[in-house]
Protein backbone atom coordinates (compact mmCIF):
# COMPACT_ATOMS: atom_id res chain seq x y z
CA UNK A 1 0.00 0.00 0.00
CA UNK A 2 2.71 2.52 0.81
CA UNK A 3 4.58 1.77 -2.35
CA UNK A 4 1.75 2.93 -4.13
CA UNK A 5 1.25 5.90 -2.48
CA UNK A 6 5.04 6.74 -3.51
CA UNK A 7 4.05 5.78 -6.71
CA UNK A 8 1.23 8.25 -6.89
CA UNK A 9 3.63 11.19 -5.50
CA UNK A 10 6.51 10.44 -7.87
CA UNK A 11 4.66 10.51 -10.68
CA UNK A 12 2.17 13.30 -9.97
CA UNK A 13 5.55 15.44 -9.12
CA UNK A 14 7.02 14.38 -12.22
CA UNK A 15 4.07 15.46 -14.46
CA UNK A 16 4.10 18.69 -12.75
CA UNK A 17 7.67 19.28 -14.06
CA UNK A 18 7.07 17.79 -17.31
CA UNK A 19 3.99 20.01 -18.03
CA UNK A 20 5.93 23.32 -19.09
CA UNK A 21 7.89 21.20 -21.31
CA UNK A 22 4.67 20.10 -23.23
CA UNK A 23 3.28 23.90 -23.43
CA UNK A 24 6.59 25.29 -24.93
CA UNK A 25 6.81 21.66 -27.25
CA UNK A 26 3.50 22.95 -28.58
CA UNK A 27 4.88 26.46 -29.41
CA UNK A 28 7.48 25.56 -31.22
CA UNK A 29 5.27 23.29 -33.06
CA UNK A 30 3.18 25.89 -34.10
CA UNK A 31 5.86 27.85 -35.18
CA UNK A 32 7.21 24.56 -37.24
CA UNK A 33 3.97 24.62 -38.77
CA UNK A 34 3.46 28.46 -39.65
CA UNK A 35 6.76 28.12 -41.37
CA UNK A 36 5.57 24.85 -43.34
CA UNK A 37 2.32 26.70 -44.50
CA UNK A 38 3.84 29.67 -45.55
CA UNK A 39 6.34 27.98 -47.79
CA UNK A 40 3.49 26.00 -49.09
CA UNK A 41 1.35 28.98 -49.57
CA UNK A 42 4.39 30.77 -51.22
CA UNK A 43 5.00 27.77 -54.02
CA UNK A 44 1.59 28.06 -54.65
CA UNK A 45 1.71 31.25 -55.61
CA UNK A 46 4.23 31.03 -57.57
CA UNK A 47 2.67 28.26 -59.78
CA UNK A 48 -0.04 30.58 -60.21
CA UNK A 49 1.65 33.09 -61.68
CA UNK A 50 3.75 31.10 -63.84
CA UNK A 51 0.30 29.81 -65.16
CA UNK A 52 -0.65 33.24 -65.99
CA UNK A 53 1.86 33.62 -68.92
CA UNK A 54 -1.09 31.49 -70.44
CA UNK A 55 -3.02 34.52 -71.21
CA UNK A 56 -1.71 35.07 -74.37
CA UNK A 57 -2.34 31.70 -75.09
CA UNK A 58 -5.19 31.40 -78.55
CA UNK A 59 -6.77 28.79 -76.66
CA UNK A 60 -9.77 30.76 -75.08
CA UNK A 61 -9.29 27.07 -72.10
CA UNK A 62 -6.05 27.98 -71.70
CA UNK A 63 -6.77 31.48 -71.62
CA UNK A 64 -9.46 30.98 -68.72
CA UNK A 65 -6.74 28.90 -66.62
CA UNK A 66 -4.42 31.75 -66.84
CA UNK A 67 -7.54 34.06 -65.13
CA UNK A 68 -7.97 31.77 -62.77
CA UNK A 69 -3.98 31.12 -61.50
CA UNK A 70 -3.94 35.15 -61.30
CA UNK A 71 -6.95 34.92 -59.06
CA UNK A 72 -5.83 32.69 -57.30
CA UNK A 73 -2.31 34.22 -56.77
CA UNK A 74 -3.72 37.30 -55.86
CA UNK A 75 -6.31 35.70 -53.33
CA UNK A 76 -3.84 33.44 -51.85
CA UNK A 77 -1.41 36.56 -51.22
CA UNK A 78 -4.40 38.73 -50.03
CA UNK A 79 -5.50 36.22 -47.60
CA UNK A 80 -1.65 34.23 -46.45
CA UNK A 81 -1.47 35.35 -42.73
CA UNK A 82 -5.69 34.23 -42.43
CA UNK A 83 -5.22 30.81 -44.48
CA UNK A 84 -2.13 29.97 -41.99
CA UNK A 85 -3.94 30.61 -38.74
CA UNK A 86 -7.01 28.97 -39.90
CA UNK A 87 -5.40 25.99 -41.02
CA UNK A 88 -3.04 25.78 -37.43
CA UNK A 89 -6.59 25.76 -35.92
CA UNK A 90 -8.00 23.10 -37.53
CA UNK A 91 -4.80 20.95 -37.82
CA UNK A 92 -4.94 20.69 -41.29
CA UNK A 93 -1.43 18.43 -41.07
CA UNK A 94 1.97 19.25 -42.74
CA UNK A 95 1.11 16.42 -46.15
CA UNK A 96 1.57 18.60 -48.98
CA UNK A 97 -1.48 17.65 -50.80
CA UNK A 98 -3.36 18.23 -47.08
CA UNK A 99 -2.25 21.57 -47.15
CA UNK A 100 -2.54 21.99 -51.28
CA UNK A 101 -6.42 20.69 -51.01
CA UNK A 102 -7.23 23.14 -47.62
CA UNK A 103 -5.85 26.31 -49.90
CA UNK A 104 -7.76 25.02 -53.27
CA UNK A 105 -11.35 24.66 -50.77
CA UNK A 106 -10.49 28.00 -49.30
CA UNK A 107 -9.68 29.63 -53.16
CA UNK A 108 -12.83 28.19 -54.67
CA UNK A 109 -15.15 28.81 -51.88
CA UNK A 110 -14.45 32.41 -52.69
CA UNK A 111 -14.37 32.29 -56.17
CA UNK A 112 -18.04 31.26 -56.80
Amino acid sequence: MRTKALMVIFVSIFMIMIGPFQISAESQSDEHLKKIYETCIAKKITRCQSKTMLKTSRSENLQLTAEIAANQARFLSLNKDMLVNEMIEKGIGQKPYQIEHYLNSSFYETYK
